[in-house]
């Protein structure tokens, strides 16, 4: 109850004061949460080491620990202000777009279904809540909290402008595949195993476990899968890119075919954080080595909300 209130007043009283105010006040915020909150500390750090060389000095992923931290604070502040977000201020004269027009608009108009694959890098959400005003409109999935009404009140902040959000639920997945069949958009994020099907694939050449039900989607629907990252030039400032799609090739095996795709995303994925590991918004451990070694054997295939054909 307690979280909910404060999410409750976060969004409907501190979320009317300016941004660049409020990307200041959080600023120190995630400085102080930076010292205090070890776990978190120790999380990023342990998953930096697997993105930067192994000779990285320490000052330097101790920066990009730090520009995490604050990437994260910067991101609540947008999930905030998202309903009272002009839209268009924000695509014309806060974004730098890339492969709009070249990779997601045509996708788009060919009517057969187009997955938007992220990752929680920049801010995927304030990206994504930009290309209203170009006419793209998805159906989202995100991640369940405890306790639901949580969930409930975060998604319909995310969804004052006009796109619409759901938690990860078996029914949502099915509108998910509906959405797709219909011609429609999903976004949906590949770098977190959260709920969902995942198998046990390498990532920055060490296996963990890592979602694959984006590309079993695309693979049962026909749907495009379009590579989509953002990240921040600055405080104010977002860059987004929709990448070329993704050739997945079908062969008669399917979980064969759904590692292929899921790999051929992990390493666009792993050539934008390597470009820089401070955009990523991941406060919790990536890679279970210890399990991995212990317990687990290479090749695994997990479902747990496994799509419907």
């Amino acid at each position: 109850m307690r979280k909910y209130v404060l999410f409750w007043l976060t969004f409907y009283t501190i979320g009317r004061l300016p941004t660049r105010l409020l990307y200041a006040i959080f600023g120190v915020v995630a400085d102080i949460t930076y010292v205090l909150a070890a776990g978190s500390r120790h999380a990023v750090w342990k998953n930096l080491r697997h993105v930067v060389p192994p000779d990285t000095p320490k000052r330097a992923i101790r920066r990009m620990a730090r520009q995490i931290f604050r990437n994260v604070a910067l991101y609540y502040v947008d999930l905030a202000r998202m309903p009272y977000t002009d839209t268009h201020h924000l695509f014309y004269k806060r974004m730098d777009v890339h492969g709009l027009y070249e990779n997601l608009i045509p996708a788009v108009e060919r009517g057969h279904g187009v997955i938007m694959l992220g990752a929680h890098c920049g801010n995927p959400e304030l990206a994504g809540q930009g290309l209203i005003p170009v006419g793209v409109r998805v159906f989202a999935l995100t991640e369940p909290l405890d306790p639901p009404r949580l969930s409930r009140l975060l998604d319909r902040v995310r969804s004052s402008q006009g796109h619409e959000f759901g938690p990860v639920s078996i029914g949502n997945v099915k509108r998910v595949m509906k959405t797709l069949r219909s011609g429609g958009t999903v976004a949906l994020m590949g770098d977190r195993d959260i709920e969902g099907p995942r198998q046990r694939l390498p990532f920055f050449g060490v296996e963990t476990w890592m979602p694959t039900g984006p590309i079993e989607v695309a693979i049962r629907t026909g749907a495009t899968v379009i590579p989509c990252f953002s990240g921040r030039t600055d405080d104010y400032f977002i860059e987004a890119h929709m990448q070329e799609p993704l050739e997945l090739k079908i062969t008669g095996d399917f979980q064969a075919d759904v590692r292929a795709g899921t790999l051929a995303f992990l390493k666009r994925l792993e050539s934008w954080l390597r470009d820089d590991p401070g955009r990523w918004l991941v406060l919790e451990p990536i890679w279970d080595t210890e399990e991995h070694n212990s317990s687990v054997p290479t090749g695994v295939t997990e479902h747990q909300h496994q799509p419907s054909r």
